[in-house]
């Protein structure tokens, strides 16, 4: 009894040191200071002298039970106060600062309490379309409540529950009816809390003539509509007498030298006599690789941005690809490289040759003299000094660019893609880009080369778009044999951090100059081609198709993935040809697939199903990229047809082994 006695009192002691006390960290920021000792009545006053960290800041970590304490700061021995605290008391007549330890809430559903509410100015949690449109979210703490709603004097037109980093994020899709729209939210936790403005229950409000967080919508063209990517020296050679003396076999077996930097002869009006071509495959726009005089052959480090490359054609050659474009409703997007410059642009050329008393030294970012083509000479693209890089602050520099963004607008393009967008700082992004091309044309694509979580590009925003390379990363993986959980927790990371309104617009590609060849990366295997162009062919996004992916090209990483494209059809992978024409008719002739909202009914083993919809329209696709089939009892609401196998289905009970089912009434 005795022994029990002890462990009882020994498990009270426990308990309360370590259960109902609350760990509290006190911070200081003094650099100079020599010593810092804190004294507080957590323990009596005694001093207790704070670690200095790397950063300068001055810590130490204590444990007390929830209350309010007081407390002062002896910096080298001088009483300092907490100027930062604006709590204060006083305590035998003198000056303390007090600091409040509140006791630790663990998320509990039903107990009538909320952990926090987030919903902030920011586009993640305000984010207006336009004045009849809205979306809004607020976060709060998994398994801390039943349900959430909003009260507005707007219309709900759809209401989205999701999983971000531990937390629940409810999503609403308002319908504006009013100059100012008024809303709060009404939680569900054992009773109805609500919340709003400043945690009271008075209605936040947003000014929609004027909202805090800027109107952003994308060009409705580029909505859903499928790109077709050409390097224009590989694409298709039409005028021969603006070729290389020395270029290349078009046809011939090629090695790694000739592919780097030999020009194979493809021009403007190759492009132009195949748009019968591409207007049959199905596609919407046209992006070109940089097309501005450049001495290389893929153009990134530009000569002239005012000028076609000579190997292409002529300012005449673009006019007409443009007239003859539109004519079939095919957009052009041409690529811009606003980082760097080639060594060749006027303003480098000139610091090269005039060394200290050139007028363009500060167009560049130049280290030391004498300038060198070295990159110990000045800051450069990946430290390649036939890339150095713009020093884009420069008044000269952006008024030189604002030319440039306008000559080609005036021309008529449809759209722009930047290049190494995260070399440029962000702010001359969004203060100065797009706000410009906006002002040129408000129709224009701005889409960004970003290879990662593109997110903050579209706060205040960048751009309308990016290259979507998580999707292709996900979709690759997942095509290969990774799993399906996989699969649809990477596709969920961007879909559920981006603003709705670029979902559609976003660039799916499966390879591009940049990457191996898709068909090579999946081994040349036609069953998981044909699960990565259908997931591209029916996933939300504009899908993009890197030339001659159509027709079965190969190519390892550059320069082989570069290789020009094969006009003999007899060299066709026709399988894979038919497999692509037959998605993108289906997929231009379904508004669900180009505009509609993704929602995943199923993820299991290696099967995943997902469903697109837009207003009466619905596609269901079903996707299996395992040996075994695993039961999936899908019923479906009506007789549905498979595009691939012609069957009709009712209910579908399984995913054949590394099959694609895309099913349609």
């Amino acid at each position: 009894m005795k022994n029990m006695k002890k462990i009882i009192l020994f498990i009270l002691i426990f308990l309360s040191v370590n259960v109902f006390t609350e760990k509290i960290t006190f911070i200081l920021d003094s650099p100079e200071a020599s010593t810092v000792f804190l004294r507080t009545d957590i323990n009596k006053f005694k001093p207790i002298k704070l670690e200095k960290s790397i950063s300068g800041l001055w810590k130490t970590t204590l444990e007390a039970t929830p209350g309010n304490y007081l407390y002062i700061y002896y910096i080298d021995g001088i009483r300092t106060k907490d100027y930062k605290n604006n709590e204060f008391d006083y305590y035998n007549d003198e000056f303390y600062n007090i600091r409040k330890i509140e006791k630790t809430y663990y998320p509990i559903i039903g107990d009538n309490k909320i952990k926090y509410l987030k919903h902030e100015n920011e586009r993640f949690y305000i984010n207006p379309v336009n004045e009849n449109l809205v979306y809004l979210r607020v976060k709060v703490s998994k398994n801390d409540i039943k349900d959430l709603n909003i009260q507005s004097n707007a219309d709900i037109l759809s209401k989205k529950i999701y999983e971000i980093d531990n937390e629940i994020v409810y999503e609403f899709k308002l319908k504006i009816k009013s100059n100012e729209l008024k809303y709060r939210f009404l939680i569900y936790d054992g009773g109805e809390i609500i919340y709003g403005y400043n945690k009271s229950d008075e209605f936040y409000t947003l000014n929609m003539n004027r909202p805090k967080i800027s109107y952003f919508d994308t060009p409705s063209w580029a909505k859903g509509e499928i790109i077709y990517q050409i390097f224009p020296d590989r694409f298709r050679n039409f005028i021969n007498t603006n070729d290389d003396f020395d270029a290349p076999n078009w046809y011939g077996e090629y090695n790694k030298d000739e592919l780097m930097f030999k020009s194979f002869g493809g021009d403007l009006k190759g492009i132009e006599n195949s748009l019968d071509y591409l207007s049959d495959l199905g596609i919407k726009g046209i992006y070109l690789n940089p097309i501005f005089s450049a001495n290389s052959t893929h153009k990134y480090n530009t000569k002239d941005y005012f000028k076609i490359d000579p190997s292409f054609g002529t300012e005449k050659d673009f006019e007409d690809l443009l007239e003859k474009s539109h004519n079939k409703d095919l957009k052009i997007i041409i690529d811009g490289v606003f980082n760097h410059t080639g060594i060749d642009f006027f303003a480098m050329k000139e610091n090269f040759e005039k060394q200290e008393n050139s007028k363009y030294l500060d167009w560049y970012y130049i280290k030391n003299f004498p300038i060198k083509e070295n990159p110990n000479s000045y800051e450069s693209w990946q430290n390649y000094a036939s890339f150095p890089k713009l020093n884009i602050d420069n008044k000269e520099v952006k008024s030189y660019i604002s030319r440039v963004l306008a000559y080609w607008t005036s021309m008529g393009i449809d759209g722009w893609r930047l290049d190494a967008v995260d070399q440029i700082p962000n702010y001359f992004w969004n203060d100065y880009f797009y706000h410009y091309v906006k002002q040129l044309n408000s129709d224009l694509l701005i889409t960004g080369e970003y290879w990662k979580n593109s997110k903050n590009y579209f706060e205040y925003p960048s751009f309308d778009s990016v290259m979507n390379y998580l999707f292709k990363d996900a979709v690759v993986n997942y095509s290969k044999g990774g799993s399906a959980n996989e699969l649809v927790n990477d596709l969920q990371y961007y879909l559920n951090r981006y603003p709705q309104q670029v979902l559609n617009t976003l660039w799916n590609l499966l390879g591009s100059h940049d990457t191996r060849r898709i068909f090579t990366e999946l081994d040349e295997d036609i069953e998981k081609l044909k699960i990565a162009v259908g997931i591209q062919m029916t996933f939300i996004g504009s899908p993009v198709i890197y030339y001659g992916d159509e027709i079965g090209m190969t190519g390892e990483n550059d320069p082989f993935c570069r290789k020009p494209f094969i006009w003999d059809e007899k060299t066709w992978n026709k399988q894979i040809n038919d497999y692509y024409k037959k998605l993108i008719k289906f997929r231009n002739q379904n508004d669900a697939l180009k505009y509609g909202d993704i929602k995943f009914l199923e993820v299991k083993i290696g099967t995943v199903v997902y469903e697109r919809s837009f207003k009466d329209e619905k596609v269901i696709v079903l996707i299996n990229n395992k040996k075994i089939s695993p039961k999936i009892n899908l019923k479906l609401d009506g007789v549905y047809t498979d595009l691939i196998s012609e069957k009709k289905y009712e209910h579908v009970e399984k995913v054949n082994s590394n099959t694609i089912m895309i099913l349609y009434k």
